[in-house]
């Protein structure tokens, strides 16, 4: 369910960069053959580079997709990756943890004080809530792969290793 959630969350990530090269262009073009600035285009940007990023965070993450370092780990002995690996996991849901906690408060606070856009006038609770929905995905995500590595970790010696991205992936 998590891994259907997070394509659906990655098939919108898409739509929503479409949305925006074409609002981009739109407004591009009315500035210059209309003098017709598009304040619509400034307005919504912003909350669709939003569903761009953190609606493709998860997916990226279940497709081994995020930068890595692995200068150092590639020479540890597979038992200490796997380890190093869980660890590492475990302090990334904590984090994600606290800024979808902070992200949250955020949002309500702004639905406390009614808070509007500019021109639109729509409530900025709703567009600052996909901050804190995609993270969630992501350490649902990544609390999924904790598990994999964690089994991983405790399971046969022969086995000891980092687990590779998601098995339905691939």
């Amino acid at each position: 369910m998590i891994g259907r959630a997070s394509r659906a969350a990655a098939f919108l990530s898409g739509l929503a960069a479409l949305a925006l090269a074409l609002m981009i262009s739109f407004d591009v073009l009315m500035r210059y053959f209309f003098n017709s600035p598009q304040l619509i285009v400034d307005e919504v940007g912003p909350y669709l580079l939003l569903v761009v990023i953190f609606g493709a965070a998860a997916q990226t993450f279940r497709l081994g997709g995020h930068v890595r370092v692995d200068l150092v780990t590639a020479h540890l002995p597979g038992p200490a990756r796997a380890w190093l690996r869980v660890v590492n996991l475990a302090i990334g849901v904590v984090f994600l943890a606290v800024v979808i906690w902070v992200t949250v408060q955020s949002a309500a606070t702004a639905l406390r004080y009614g808070r509007v856009s500019a021109v639109l006038l729509y409530p900025l609770w709703i567009p600052m809530l996909l901050i804190p929905a995609g993270l969630l995905l992501m350490a649902l995500c990544m609390i999924q792969a904790l598990a994999r590595q964690l089994r991983a970790a405790l399971g046969p010696r022969a086995g000891r290793d980092e687990v590779p991205p998601s098995p339905e992936v691939r």
